[in-house]
C-alpha cells in the first residue's frame, strides 16, 4: 500500500528542555488550591513584556497552560515557573518551540490523513465469506486498513456518527436497510490520534526519533494516553470512527471536535470552528448521542476525543492553526516548484525537505 507518511519531511524535533534538568525528571504532585496560588498566568504576562519574542513565547505556554487539563496542566505550571523564578529564558523559548513542533505541527500536519482502506473487487459482495476470500489477493497492510473500517462501519452502525449519512457501499451491498428519510455517503473510517503518529520507517532514524519525542511529550502533558496508545497501537477500533468524508475533512482539520459529556456514556458535545459548514448533526443539536451496534466492536475512547479537542482549541484561538497551514502550503508549493534538473540551492532543497522553522 502506497502510504505517504506526512511527518517524514519533518526536521528533527529538539528534545524537550526539561530533558536536561534533574528538577524537573520527576515532578512533585500539587493540589488545585496551590495551583491557582501560583499564578501562572500574571507571572507569563510579565515575562511577555520583554520583547516581541517574549510575548510570543508567553503566548503560546498561555494557552497550553489555559486548555490542558489539570494534570497536564500541573506539569507545564511547574515547568514555566521553574524557569521563570531562575530567570532561564532560553529555557522558555525552547519549550514554546517544542510544544509547537511536537505536538501542534504534527497533529495539524496528519490529521485527516490515513491509507485508504482498498476498494473490494465487486459491489456485489453480500456475504462476508465472499468479502474474506476476496480480500485474500490483497497485501497485508491492506486487509488490515479494509477490515477495520468494517469493523467500524458495524460498530457504527453503517453511519457517520455525526451526520447519520449511510455508507452508500454498504447500502448497495445490503449490509444495511436504509431508512426511508436517510440520506446516503462516501464514508472513511476516521482516526482520532492521527494514523501517521503510529507509522513509521524504522530505517529512517529522524522519523524514529521524531516519533519517540512526539510520543514522550505527549505522555507528558495528556497522561491520560498512557497506556492506552502507542505507535503500535494506533490501529486500535478506540481510535476509529466513522465519518461522511466532507465531516472527516473537519475533523481532520480541527475545525470539528467532539467533547465528551462527563454524565451521560458515549454523549459529545459537538463545536465546529465555522457555522458555514452545511453539515449538521444528526440529533439536530450540538450534542450527539453514539451507538454502539455491535457490542463485539469496542466504543471509541473518549480521551482520545479530549486530547483531539483541546489541540483544536489551542490551533485556534492562537492562531497557530492558520500559520502552520500556510507554512505547510508553502512549504508543499516551493518544493513542487524546484527545479527539476537539479540547480536548485541545496540548502533550499535540504531546507524545504526537513520543513524547518523556529516558531518563537
Amino acid at each position: 500500500m502506497d502510504w505517504q507518511d506526512p511527518l517524514r519531511s519533518l526536521a528533527p524535533i529538539s528534545q524537550h528542555p526539561a530533558k536536561k534538568s534533574t528538577v524537573l525528571s520527576e515532578l512533585s504532585v500539587i493540589s488545585d488550591q496551590e495551583l491557582a496560588s501560583l499564578k501562572v498566568n500574571v507571572k507569563l504576562d510579565r515575562f511577555g513584556l520583554g520583547s516581541a519574542r517574549h510575548n510570543r513565547a508567553a503566548s503560546i505556554l498561555g494557552y497550553f497552560y489555559q486548555f490542558l487539563e489539570d494534570e497536564g496542566r500541573k506539569i507545564l505550571a511547574r515547568e514555566i515557573l521553574l524557569w521563570i523564578e531562575d530567570k532561564d529564558e532560553d529555557k522558555l523559548f525552547e519549550l514554546a518551540n517544542h510544544l509547537v513542533a511536537a505536538i501542534l505541527l504534527p497533529f495539524k500536519a496528519s490529521g485527516g490523513k490515513a491509507p485508504a482502506p482498498v476498494s473490494l473487487p465487486s459491489i456485489f459482495l453480500d456475504q462476508d465469506a465472499d468479502i474474506e476470500e476476496a480480500m485474500a489477493s490483497i497485501e497485508p497492510s491492506g486487509r488490515q486498513q479494509a477490515k477495520l473500517k468494517q469493523l467500524c462501519l458495524r460498530r457504527d452502525g453503517y453511519q457517520c456518527i455525526y451526520s447519520g449519512y449511510f455508507d452508500k457501499v454498504s447500502v448497495k451491498r445490503r449490509k444495511v436497510t436504509l431508512p426511508s428519510t436517510a440520506s446516503t455517503g462516501t464514508t472513511e473510517y476516521a482516526h482520532i490520534i492521527p494514523f501517521a503518529l503510529g507509522s513509521f520507517d524504522d530505517r529512517q532514524a529522524v522519523e524514529t526519533e521524531n516519533k519517540a519525542v512526539i510520543w514522550w511529550t505527549l505522555y507528558r502533558y495528556f497522561p491520560g494516553l498512557r497506556g492506552k496508545i502507542d505507535t503500535a497501537s494506533i490501529n486500535q477500533l478506540e481510535n476509529v470512527v466513522t465519518l461522511f468524508d466532507a465531516v472527516h475533512t473537519e475533523f481532520g482539520d480541527f475545525d470539528l471536535t467532539f467533547w465528551p459529556q462527563e454524565n451521560a456514556l458515549h454523549s459529545y458535545e459537538t463545536t465546529l470552528a465555522m457555522n458555514t459548514f452545511a453539515i449538521h448533526p444528526k440529533s439536530g443539536s450540538s450534542v450527539i448521542q453514539l451507538q454502539q451496534h455491535d457490542t463485539s466492536v469496542p466504543m471509541p475512547d473518549p480521551e482520545y476525543f479530549k486530547v483531539h479537542a483541546i489541540i483544536s482549541r489551542i490551533l485556534e484561538v492562537s492562531g497557530l492553526g492558520s500559520e502552520i497551514d500556510q507554512f505547510l502550503e508553502a512549504a508543499a508549493e516551493a518544493a513542487e516548484n524546484l527545479d527539476p534538473n537539479g540547480s536548485s540551492d541545496l540548502g533550499c532543497l535540504l531546507s524545504l525537505k526537513m520543513l524547518t522553522r523556529t516558531w518563537v
